[in-house]
């Protein structure tokens, strides 16, 4: 076994940690018990993964994306080890890369401490922002929780996958904060048949995002049997006039919260 001490909210890792004992799923690592010492430190014991992390698979191998067959099967156990928290009324809310693994074969979700129970009365209760920034959905920063956080998450990592970078990054949690918030992301460095799959999970609104893992999986498998489209053809050529102003063209210009 593996065991964690819990440093960083324990409160809250033990909340979490308690929901999840025993949930056996292949694409989940196995949480066992929870232990305390004399010195009243607190111990989570778990399933013993010697398998590579996604972040170290990415930055070694795939600094600037992996191919999408292999994004594909990350893609598919996220999904499913999520989804079976999902089915059981949890959401993992810390979904990232550090926390997923390879071993034997398979995807392993870990480091579901900081999972919340969510029902309908639940879901627009103000409670503590927890997660990673460079993951974390907008509507977390008011306090909101549901299995769409997790979509939006899986969406991010989706994007580091293909690309090898996140699509929002900053100087600052506020400044990339912000950006979840107000910005749009630039999915030009993706292939342009997973740019609407990637849209729909990323979308601010979470009423409006992708509703599930499962069918995110499937918006992905139905862009890549697509394949690549034509590049749009260009536009038209402007008529020339008299007017010399015709054709001036204007210009325009591993964090938690708590």
């Amino acid at each position: 076994v593996a065991l964690k001490l819990l440093q960083n909210n324990p409160d809250i890792e033990i909340r979490g940690t308690r929901q999840c004992l025993n949930l056996k799923h292949q694409n989940l690592v196995t949480i066992f018990d929870i232990k305390s010492d004399d010195d009243g430190d607190v111990w989570v014991v778990m399933e013993y993964v010697t398998g590579q992390g996604l972040d170290r698979v990415i930055a070694e191998d795939f600094p600037d994306g992996m191919p999408p067959e292999e994004a594909r099967w990350w893609l598919a156990g996220l999904a499913d080890g999520v989804g079976y928290l999902h089915d059981r009324g949890i959401v993992h809310r810390d979904l990232k890369p550090a926390n997923l693994y390879r071993e034997g074969g398979l995807v392993k979700v870990g480091d579901i401490g900081l999972s919340k129970i969510i029902t309908p009365s639940q879901r627009g209760a103000q409670t503590e922002s927890i997660g990673t920034v460079y993951y974390m959905a907008p509507e977390v920063s008011r306090g909101e929780y549901g299995r769409e956080v997790d979509v939006y998450s899986t969406a991010v990592v989706l994007y580091e996958l293909l690309t090898g970078r996140v699509p929002f990054d900053g100087e600052t949690t506020a400044e990339i904060l912000m950006k979840h918030l107000s910005e749009e992301p630039d999915l030009s460095p993706l292939p342009i048949r997973f740019r609407p799959v990637l849209a729909h999970a990323l979308n601010k609104d979470p009423t409006a995002r992708t509703p599930t893992l499962e069918q995110l999986l499937k918006e992905f498998d139905a862009a890549e049997t697509r394949r690549e489209p034509l590049e749009p053809p260009p536009e038209p050529p402007v008529a020339k006039t008299d007017d010399s102003t015709a054709n001036e063209t204007p210009t325009t210009d591993d964090v938690v919260l708590v």
